[in-house]
This record gives structure tokens, sequence and C-alpha cells, in this order.
């Protein structure tokens, strides 16, 4: 296990797009815009605080709760920086990643996160929690070998691929992370997602790719379309719900999942076709829109010159994204609430 350095920003200042200057240390820097939401309710993004001389911040994820937000940033100083960002309730944690280019990946309620390291044959996926940082075992060093996401209980989901470029899944289980699983999936795939229940998600192949659903048994299943075309694939997995994307009389539609049934659902066509992320309730993002049930709600921009987007969607409909404000280095990780 790695001690790495952790610091705790209190006096950090972070920008409001309105150009505000406000200390870091608050539970969040800034309510940015508001727009109105479905039932009367109000829409809000927030800057989210950064370390100081903070160049670009950007989010990874967010927890099922909402309560942690996953990110990382370029600070400029004397030589720049990398540092994960982890916001619990809007306070601000950074710490060094414990590999040389190490990249933020997941976040699950217990504030455990997950992350990557880089090259090729990579450094080991790492674990970070309560400031320590923890490698993970690999089935083979040579091999690189990346985490995909972490559920509420700890289990985390990843991959390996060999240097002639064949994968296999592979799960750490909560109970026992000093140990890695190769587990069966299709020959060819990628898996995409963990739910909390063990349900791992995936795709095989690339140009023409199959959606796919690893029960906690680990039964596979196929994910297809509404009329049965298996050209599609699935991006992102939350409670009984997977999002993605197929076909629909051959033209490509994003797609809703429930899977316990298997049963696909076409998504609005107001939404961007790529969703991003689906909470338990079945609510669904895509790019800068929210579909819950009928209703679609955009996560309002403080100028509509200003591109916003969201990574990741919590239960409590908090959405974790980014907001660009166009200027040098303006990427700036945000918040949305009452959405």
């Amino acid at each position: 296990m790695l001690k790495i350095s952790r610091r705790t920003v209190l006096r950090g200042v972070a920008v409001t797009a309105a150009g505000v200057a406000l200390t870091s240390g608050s539970s969040v820097a800034a309510s940015a815009a508001v727009a109105p939401a479905a039932g009367g309710t109000t829409c809000t993004m927030q800057t989210l605080p950064v370390p100081a001389n903070t160049y670009r911040s950007e989010v990874a994820a967010i927890d099922s709760s909402g309560r942690f937000i996953l990110g990382s940033a370029i600070v400029r100083e004397e030589t720049d920086t990398y540092p994960v960002l982890l916001w619990d309730r809007g306070r601000l944690t950074s710490f060094d990643p414990p590999a040389p280019g190490g990249q933020p990946v997941d976040v699950n309620r217990d504030g455990v996160v997950v992350g990557n390291g880089s090259g090729f044959p990579t450094s080991p996926p790492w674990t970070y929690r309560n400031g320590v940082a923890t490698l993970l075992p690999v089935i083979d060093p040579a091999d690189w070998t990346t985490v995909v996401a972490i559920n509420s209980r700890g289990d985390i989901a990843g991959m390996g691929w060999t240097s002639n470029g064949e994968s296999y899944g592979l799960l750490w289980r909560a109970a026992r992370t000093s140990t890695v699983q190769v587990v069966n999936t299709p020959v060819g795939s990628t898996i995409s997602g963990l739910t909390d229940d063990g349900t791992i998600v995936g795709r095989t192949g690339e140009a023409e790719s199959t959606a796919w659903m690893r029960t906690p048994s680990g039964v596979v299943r196929p994910l297809v379309g509404p009329d049965g075309d298996a050209d599609g694939y699935v991006l992102a997995a939350n409670g009984h719900w997977a999002v993605g994307q197929g076909r629909q009389a051959g033209a490509l539609v994003g797609l809703r999942w429930d899977l316990r049934t298997g049963q696909p659902t076409v998504l609005d066509s107001r939404l961007d076709i790529n969703p991003t992320d689906v909470n338990a309730h079945g609510t669904v993002l895509a790019g800068d829109q929210l579909q819950r049930g009928n209703t679609v709600v955009t996560l309002p921009s403080p100028d509509p010159s200003q591109p916003v987007a969201g990574r990741s969607l919590a239960d409590d409909q908090t959405v974790a994204g980014f907001h660009n404000n166009r200027l040098p280095g303006g990427v700036r990780a945000v918040r949305w609430i009452g959405c």
C-alpha cells in the first residue's frame, strides 16, 4: 500500500462563471446559472472549487448518492501538476495519483476511488480510500490492465489486453481486492459498466459491435434493439438499467434497456443518440440533457454560447460535468442540482 500526498484545499480560489472569486473551502464555489425544470423546481449549475492556479478542471464521475464527485485538474506551477480531485459534498480534497500519468475513473458512495496508470504495458490500476492508495493486482504485469467501474459495495470491474490485442474481463471483489479474477465475457469484448448487484455490461467488436450483459451468476445475454437487431453497444449501467445505442428500422437510436427483462426502449428523439449515463431510477443523461419519463430537461449554461455537458448522473438527479467559458483553459468542473 502507498501513502500518498493528500491536500485538502482550504484557501484556493475558484472563479464563478460570473467572474466572482470565492474561497474553495465553501461547500460549493458558486451558483452559476438557473433554469426552470419539471415540476417547477430550479435546475442550477454550480462551479466546483479547485486548487489555486488551476488552469483546467474536469469531472470523471459522481457516486450514486450524489455525495462524492471525482475529477482531475491541470495546476500551473513551476512544473505543471495533475492532481486527482475528490469533492465530498462540495468540499475539495486533492491528491497525487500513485502512478505517473494516473487517471481517475470512478468513485462509489463510500468515497472509494479507482483509477488507471498510463503507458503500454501500463502501470497497475489503483484504488484510493481515506488518504491511502493501493495498487491493484493484475493477471500479467506485461498486459495492459484498466479499471472501468466500482459499485457501491466496492466490487471493481476492469479489462486486460495482451500484447497481441486479446482482451479479457476482470473483477476485483470487495471482500478480497488483493486478488483479481478473470470473468467470462464474449471474445473481443470491452466492459462498459458494473451495477450494484454485480451485473456487468459491455460490447463486442468495434465497427460492428454487439451489446451484452453478464448476470451476477455468470450468464451472458445479448442486448438487442427494438427490432431484434443485434448491432449496438452499451455505454453505462446503474440499478436495473443500461443505456447505449442500437438500430430501429435501420436507423441508429439511443436506447435504454431494462436489465431484468432485456427489453429496450427508444430514447426521446430530442436527446443526443449517445447517452452518457443512467441512474437507478432510469433517468438518462445525454450530453446537456436529461430524460426522466417523458420529460426532457436541458442543463443550463451561464451563456448560450458557452458549451456544457454532463458526464455522470447520481440517483438524486445531481449531474456532474463541465462548463467551457471559451477562455484559455476555460473548461471547469461543475455540477447541476434540482434538475
